[in-house]
């Protein structure tokens, strides 16, 4: 279930949906992505100028898993058509926690870290 959660959140991502991103991540989510730290809600803000064309999640792992949070890990590659959105592009670690709220899924954290070489 979370691993499609995460293909739903970047699938938001990657086409500029910024109300399905929100009903995704948590607007106190704490996001730590290319070197920056913002709130779940500043980072909605950016999906609309996001950038992707295509990702990729491979060797998806759940690193913890309570009846209230699951953490996971895996690895994205993905890809940008423009210019402008190359430092986009990469192959990159992402660990992820999502808490049930009320029900509901949420995204708290998620952080991701280039791989390079």
């Amino acid at each position: 279930m979370i691993y499609t959660l995460e293909n739903k959140m970047w699938q938001a991502a990657k086409e500029g949906k910024k109300s399905e991103f929100e009903k995704l991540v948590s607007a106190d989510a704490v996001m730590v992505c290319g070197g920056y730290r913002c709130s779940g809600k500043q980072y909605a803000e950016l999906v609309s100028d996001f950038g992707i064309s295509d990702f990729e999640i491979s060797g998806f792992e759940i690193v913890h898993k309570t009846d209230k949070t699951v953490q996971v890990h895996y690895i994205v590659k993905t890809t940008a058509d423009t210019p402008e959105n190359a430092d986009l592009a990469g192959v990159f670690h992402v660990t992820s926690t999502w808490e049930n709220r009320s029900g509901e899924w949420m995204l708290v954290f998620n952080m991701d870290s280039r791989i390079t070489g």
